[in-house]
């Protein structure tokens, strides 16, 4: 089908009157892309890149570099994730136990640590190949290129934001969506649809429709290695503390275990790997990784009922910028997860339906 230019009165217009006018203009990376991207370059400390990014509360920094042929002209050299400055940085920094070493980890060039040629994207990429390639290498985020030049990035919190302003649309329907019956997710992609938002929106009504129900979790007299362990073999990011009646009692990400983790004095040398299994690599002697999840964990946690609204959820990860939702019953009894990967995949699968309509 060829692309067709939309005003907003006829976008509008196209709602209303029920057509799937959404899937029609949002296709490629540029429509979902940041085009205001933060850079830094190879020879910035990591000191720099952590204020950075605590600034502009993002989790990626894209590094580029001058040619020195071609008249100077920028080129793209690589990413830095948060998780790549955390590891880098010492749990002692500016408390009691700082050492010497620990300020100089700050002064680091981010040469040292950046992630050199990652999965890339151009502007025409259709958003179900990047999202594809975000799901399948495990990545937050995905550099849009044109020419060797940085013109944007995806991230999931860019994803989010499509459900939200899906969400937008959906309500427009709420009255005929309430009223007819309820279909499963999985049967969306088998059949014939005239209008993809209303199928979607009949399948994702509550969390539970797409929650992660075999959820690996420990407890508070695991420690820290512990947490490592389950997180490698596993490859997902979170992991819920519960006590002994399985209950609910905190939460601890990927990121708080490299905000525990010691400097690292060697090199670092990032590996092609999709979980950057790296990042863990640590002393198995170091008296760190045996402190308890107690006291690493968060406390303060949101989390969900299986009857939460899809729609109220996405918006919680988006809004509050967090990664995953804990789903629990009254009693707090933990029932699963909900991650923004599994929500992603909902986006996947909402393209790959409206292509079929289109088929």
């Amino acid at each position: 089908m060829a692309n067709r230019q939309y005003r907003l009165i006829d976008l509008i217009d196209d709602m209303c009157n029920g057509k799937d006018v959404f899937f029609h203009s949002v296709r490629n990376a540029k429509d979902v892309m940041t085009y205001d991207v933060k850079t830094l370059t190879p020879q910035d400390t990591i000191e720099k890149c952590l204020n950075i990014l605590k600034k502009n509360k993002i989790r990626h920094i894209p590094v580029v570099d001058i040619s020195t042929k071609g008249k100077g002209k920028q080129y793209f050299v690589g990413i830095i994730s948060q998780r790549d400055v955390f590891r880098q940085i010492s749990p002692y920094l500016g408390k009691v136990g700082e050492e010497d070493s620990d300020l100089k980890a700050l002064k680091q060039p981010l040469v040292k640590i950046v992630t050199e040629n990652p999965k890339t994207v151009s502007p025409e990429t259709p958003i179900q190949d990047m999202i594809s390639i975000m799901i399948d290498e495990r990545i937050d985020s995905i550099p849009v290129l044109l020419d060797e030049d940085i013109v944007g990035i995806v991230t999931t919190t860019d994803v989010l934001k499509v459900f939200v302003r899906l969400d937008a649309i959906g309500r427009l329907y709420r009255e005929k969506t309430t009223t007819e019956e309820r279909g499963r997710f999985v049967d969306l992609l088998s059949k014939d649809s005239d209008h993809a938002v209303l199928e979607l929106s009949s399948a994702l009504r509550t969390v539970k429709d797409i929650m992660t129900e075999q959820v690996v979790c420990l407890e508070e007299r695991n420690d820290l290695a512990d947490v490592m362990e389950v997180m490698q073999r596993g490859k997902f990011r979170h992991v819920p503390i519960v006590d002994k009646q399985k209950s609910l009692v905190g939460l601890i990400s990927d990121r708080d275990v490299l905000r525990h983790l010691p400097f690292r004095a060697d090199t670092f040398e990032p590996q092609d790997e999709v979980f950057r299994t790296s990042l863990f690599n640590v002393d198995p002697k170091e008296p760190i990784i045996r402190q308890y999840t107690s006291h690493i964990m968060k406390r303060d946690i949101t989390y969900v009922t299986p009857d939460c609204s899809f729609h109220d959820a996405v918006k919680m990860l988006y809004e509050m910028k967090i990664s995953c939702l804990p789903v629990t019953d009254d009693g707090n009894k933990l029932l699963g997860i909900v991650t923004v990967t599994d929500v992603i995949r909902g986006l996947l699968a909402a393209y790959a339906l409206f292509e079929k309509v289109l088929a």
